[in-house]
Protein backbone atom coordinates (compact mmCIF):
# COMPACT_ATOMS: atom_id res chain seq x y z
CA UNK A 1 0.00 0.00 0.00
CA UNK A 2 2.39 2.10 0.86
CA UNK A 3 4.55 1.77 -2.35
CA UNK A 4 1.50 2.71 -4.87
CA UNK A 5 1.40 6.03 -2.69
CA UNK A 6 4.44 6.69 -2.91
CA UNK A 7 4.33 6.30 -6.54
CA UNK A 8 1.30 8.22 -6.86
CA UNK A 9 2.71 11.14 -4.43
CA UNK A 10 5.62 11.34 -6.92
CA UNK A 11 3.85 11.40 -10.02
CA UNK A 12 1.40 14.50 -8.91
CA UNK A 13 4.62 15.93 -7.26
CA UNK A 14 6.27 15.61 -11.02
CA UNK A 15 3.24 16.85 -12.82
CA UNK A 16 2.92 20.29 -10.26
CA UNK A 17 6.51 20.36 -11.22
CA UNK A 18 7.16 19.58 -14.33
CA UNK A 19 5.55 22.95 -16.13
CA UNK A 20 7.63 25.33 -14.26
CA UNK A 21 11.34 23.34 -13.93
CA UNK A 22 11.61 21.65 -16.60
CA UNK A 23 10.92 24.35 -19.18
CA UNK A 24 10.47 23.27 -22.85
CA UNK A 25 13.37 24.26 -24.84
CA UNK A 26 12.73 26.79 -28.05
CA UNK A 27 12.40 24.86 -31.54
CA UNK A 28 16.07 26.48 -32.84
CA UNK A 29 18.99 24.41 -35.08
CA UNK A 30 21.16 25.32 -32.21
CA UNK A 31 19.20 23.72 -29.70
CA UNK A 32 18.86 20.66 -32.24
CA UNK A 33 22.47 20.48 -32.36
CA UNK A 34 22.61 20.50 -28.65
CA UNK A 35 20.35 17.72 -28.39
CA UNK A 36 22.22 15.81 -31.42
CA UNK A 37 26.09 15.95 -29.26
CA UNK A 38 24.68 14.40 -26.45
CA UNK A 39 22.69 12.09 -27.93
CA UNK A 40 25.69 11.05 -30.93
CA UNK A 41 28.96 10.80 -28.20
CA UNK A 42 31.84 10.44 -30.45
CA UNK A 43 30.29 12.26 -33.86
CA UNK A 44 32.31 15.29 -34.64
CA UNK A 45 30.83 18.44 -36.20
CA UNK A 46 31.77 20.90 -38.56
CA UNK A 47 30.43 24.85 -39.12
CA UNK A 48 28.51 25.68 -42.29
CA UNK A 49 31.58 28.54 -42.34
CA UNK A 50 34.20 25.94 -41.70
CA UNK A 51 32.81 23.74 -44.61
CA UNK A 52 32.22 26.56 -47.41
CA UNK A 53 36.23 28.16 -46.70
CA UNK A 54 37.24 24.62 -47.63
CA UNK A 55 35.16 23.27 -50.10
CA UNK A 56 36.26 26.80 -51.59
CA UNK A 57 39.71 26.76 -50.74
CA UNK A 58 43.09 24.35 -52.83
CA UNK A 59 42.32 21.68 -50.60
CA UNK A 60 38.49 20.82 -51.39
CA UNK A 61 39.37 17.97 -53.40
CA UNK A 62 40.10 16.31 -50.17
CA UNK A 63 36.38 16.40 -48.84
CA UNK A 64 34.04 14.09 -50.12
CA UNK A 65 30.70 15.94 -48.91
CA UNK A 66 27.63 12.69 -48.80
CA UNK A 67 23.57 14.77 -48.06
CA UNK A 68 21.87 11.66 -46.30
CA UNK A 69 18.51 13.16 -47.33
CA UNK A 70 15.82 11.36 -49.61
CA UNK A 71 15.76 11.56 -53.42
CA UNK A 72 12.64 14.40 -53.25
CA UNK A 73 14.86 16.25 -50.88
CA UNK A 74 18.69 16.23 -52.75
CA UNK A 75 16.66 16.94 -56.44
CA UNK A 76 15.21 20.63 -54.65
CA UNK A 77 18.60 21.58 -53.71
CA UNK A 78 21.85 20.47 -52.51
CA UNK A 79 25.03 21.49 -51.56
CA UNK A 80 27.68 21.57 -54.96
CA UNK A 81 29.76 18.60 -55.19
CA UNK A 82 27.52 16.28 -52.45
CA UNK A 83 26.64 12.95 -52.92
CA UNK A 84 23.33 11.37 -52.22
CA UNK A 85 23.38 8.84 -49.92
CA UNK A 86 19.86 7.00 -48.59
CA UNK A 87 19.56 7.89 -44.67
CA UNK A 88 19.00 3.96 -43.87
CA UNK A 89 21.85 2.28 -46.26
CA UNK A 90 22.86 -1.00 -44.78
CA UNK A 91 26.82 -0.81 -43.44
CA UNK A 92 27.71 -2.66 -45.94
CA UNK A 93 26.47 -0.89 -48.79
CA UNK A 94 27.80 2.59 -47.79
CA UNK A 95 31.28 0.76 -47.63
CA UNK A 96 31.13 -0.93 -50.92
CA UNK A 97 29.77 2.61 -52.42
CA UNK A 98 32.03 4.83 -50.35
CA UNK A 99 35.19 3.65 -48.76
CA UNK A 100 37.23 4.02 -51.75
CA UNK A 101 36.48 7.41 -52.38
CA UNK A 102 36.79 8.52 -48.51
CA UNK A 103 40.51 7.10 -48.55
CA UNK A 104 42.18 10.39 -47.72
CA UNK A 105 39.05 12.93 -47.40
CA UNK A 106 37.49 14.35 -44.84
CA UNK A 107 34.06 13.31 -44.93
CA UNK A 108 31.41 15.35 -44.06
CA UNK A 109 27.65 13.99 -44.12
CA UNK A 110 24.47 16.27 -44.19
CA UNK A 111 20.70 16.48 -43.77
CA UNK A 112 18.06 18.84 -42.96
CA UNK A 113 19.08 19.37 -39.84
CA UNK A 114 21.11 16.90 -38.27
CA UNK A 115 19.68 14.01 -37.12
CA UNK A 116 19.88 11.69 -40.21
CA UNK A 117 23.59 12.77 -40.93
CA UNK A 118 24.34 12.27 -36.96
CA UNK A 119 23.48 8.97 -37.01
CA UNK A 120 24.98 7.94 -40.53
CA UNK A 121 28.46 9.27 -39.48
CA UNK A 122 27.82 7.57 -35.78
CA UNK A 123 27.53 4.32 -38.24
CA UNK A 124 30.13 4.50 -40.66
CA UNK A 125 32.95 6.42 -39.01
CA UNK A 126 34.86 4.20 -37.59
CA UNK A 127 34.80 1.68 -40.62
CA UNK A 128 35.45 4.98 -42.93
CA UNK A 129 38.97 6.08 -40.48
CA UNK A 130 39.93 2.25 -41.01
CA UNK A 131 39.80 2.40 -44.26
CA UNK A 132 42.02 5.54 -44.33
CA UNK A 133 39.46 8.75 -44.16
CA UNK A 134 41.25 11.73 -42.57
CA UNK A 135 37.52 12.48 -40.55
CA UNK A 136 34.45 12.19 -40.40
CA UNK A 137 31.97 14.74 -39.57
CA UNK A 138 28.56 15.89 -39.33
CA UNK A 139 27.48 19.62 -40.62
CA UNK A 140 26.03 21.54 -37.78
CA UNK A 141 22.80 22.76 -38.91
CA UNK A 142 22.69 20.97 -41.59
CA UNK A 143 21.00 21.91 -45.05
CA UNK A 144 18.42 24.48 -43.32
CA UNK A 145 21.53 26.62 -41.66
CA UNK A 146 23.56 26.49 -44.94
CA UNK A 147 20.36 27.69 -46.41
CA UNK A 148 19.27 30.09 -43.90
CA UNK A 149 23.16 31.53 -43.99
CA UNK A 150 22.78 31.81 -47.67
CA UNK A 151 25.09 29.74 -48.56
CA UNK A 152 25.41 28.56 -52.58
CA UNK A 153 22.76 25.73 -53.28
CA UNK A 154 22.56 23.68 -56.58
CA UNK A 155 20.34 21.04 -57.93
CA UNK A 156 20.24 19.15 -61.54
CA UNK A 157 19.29 21.95 -63.44
CA UNK A 158 22.33 24.92 -61.45
CA UNK A 159 22.23 27.20 -58.72
CA UNK A 160 19.15 27.26 -56.86
CA UNK A 161 17.92 29.41 -53.61
CA UNK A 162 14.95 27.00 -53.09
CA UNK A 163 15.48 24.29 -50.03
CA UNK A 164 13.08 21.22 -49.23
CA UNK A 165 11.55 21.35 -45.70
CA UNK A 166 11.38 17.57 -45.12
CA UNK A 167 7.76 18.73 -43.67
CA UNK A 168 5.90 21.22 -42.29
CA UNK A 169 6.86 21.08 -38.69
CA UNK A 170 10.91 20.67 -39.18
CA UNK A 171 10.24 23.53 -42.45
CA UNK A 172 9.97 26.23 -39.38
CA UNK A 173 13.19 25.86 -39.07
CA UNK A 174 13.87 27.41 -42.36
CA UNK A 175 14.47 31.21 -42.36
CA UNK A 176 13.47 32.26 -45.66
CA UNK A 177 10.11 30.16 -46.12
CA UNK A 178 9.06 31.09 -49.21
CA UNK A 179 11.90 29.66 -50.69
CA UNK A 180 10.67 26.09 -49.60
CA UNK A 181 9.96 23.55 -52.11
CA UNK A 182 8.68 19.85 -52.30
CA UNK A 183 10.12 19.65 -55.87
CA UNK A 184 12.50 21.08 -57.76
CA UNK A 185 9.85 23.31 -60.36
Amino acid sequence: MSIIRTFFAALLLTLLISPVAIAKQPFTLDNIHQDLQSRYEGVSHIGPTQLQKALSGPDSNKYLVLDSRETSEFAVSHIKGAKRVDPSIWHSSFMSKFAKQAKGKTVVIYCSVGERSSKLAKYVQQALMKQGATGVYNLQGGIFKWHNDQRDLTNNTGATKFVHPYDKHWGQLVQRDKLLRYSPK
